[in-house]
């Protein structure tokens, strides 16, 4: 979910943290620009220490650096290079869905 979702349902303790051993957060750099600092960090500081917190980006600007020293113990930075991003031979498409209950089975229907 979002991390606001995240934090609602922590707060109503409708999320068990106890069970919870890594947290993805993808698109880190997109969510820390568009406004989701504040609800980031609450999250990250309700989960148990053993937690593995993993951070996705595109790019590496200083505020997501900041969250990696703040929250995560020992991070390894993988950068690759942009060439690298898209690989030979994947085709990438989208396919418009008229109803939302129709999703799952379109989905199926692919394999």
């Amino acid at each position: 979910g979002t991390p606001g979702r995240v934090n609602d349902m922590i707060k109503r303790q409708a999320l068990r943290l106890e069970g919870i051993s890594r947290v993805i957060l993808d698109e880190a750099d997109e969510m820390l620009s568009q406004g989701f600092r504040d609800q980031i960090y609450d999250m990250f500081q309700y989960l148990p220490e053993e937690v593995q917190i993993c951070l996705f980006s595109a790019t590496m600007p200083l505020d997501l650096m900041e969250v990696s020293q703040r929250f995560m113990r020992n991070p390894i930075k993988i950068l690759v290079k942009e060439d690298e991003l898209t690989l030979d031979g994947i085709r990438q498409f989208y396919i418009a869905i008229e109803k939302e209950e129709w999703k799952l089975d379109t989905l199926c229907d692919l394999y």
